[in-house]
């Protein structure tokens, strides 16, 4: 069972990243400051920064993948067709693309000098990204035991090959100034149906 102290730390890291996605989804990247988003969650700033070295930390892991993969990322529709399993991830992944573009880019500019300094940073984010393979895999077996996909596909490995095709999509979408949402959603969908139809 979790201890008085450690359900403490986690109460005040989750009013933490709940302000911070809080602010995130409503002001651009640079007007946010640490400030703002410990005097949100009703903390210190030093409280904040105890558990936070940054705004670019809280940045992907509140207002980032988290926000999809981790949390948000909820299956509403049975899985009955692979068509459902792609509009849901499309769904859900279209909150990401909510934030600004420049916003994203100043943060990713930052994710490798964070997990210099803090190893562990890089290993949540590894974590989140777990559990959007894990929820895909389990939608694949769903589809496979409604003989929907072959049973002999292996579905932990198609759904890291999902999240690969989905990620460098989203990365170029962010890096590409032109690419609109829509466009980003019908290449994420075309590549999801092709690896899904090759598989079943």
């Amino acid at each position: 069972m979790m201890g008085v102290r450690e359900d403490k730390k986690k109460q005040l890291q989750e009013k933490i990243i709940a302000s911070a996605r809080e602010l995130f989804k409503v002001k651009d990247f640079e007007r946010v400051t640490m400030s703002q988003i410990a005097e949100n969650a009703e903390v210190g700033l030093g409280t904040a920064y105890n558990y936070y070295a940054s705004k670019e930390e809280l940045f992907l892991l509140a207002g980032g993948t988290s926000f999809i993969f981790g949390e948000v990322l909820q299956f509403s529709q049975p899985m009955d067709s692979p068509k459902t399993l792609i509009d849901e991830i499309i769904a859900g992944f279209n909150q990401l693309a909510e934030i600004e573009k420049t916003s994203w880019r100043q943060s990713l500019s930052s994710l490798t000098k964070a997990a210099e300094k803090k190893p562990a940073f890089f290993l949540e984010l590894v974590a989140i990204d777990h559990q959007f393979v894990a929820k895909v895999s389990n939608a694949l077996k769903e589809l496979q035991e409604q003989n929907i996909l072959s049973a002999e596909m292996n579905h932990e490995i198609l759904a890291e090959l999902m999240y690969s095709t989905i990620f460098t999509s989203f990365l170029f979408y962010i890096y590409a100034e032109e690419q609109t949402v829509t466009e980003l959603n019908s290449i994420i969908k075309y590549k999801l149906m092709h690896l899904l139809t090759v598989t079943s």
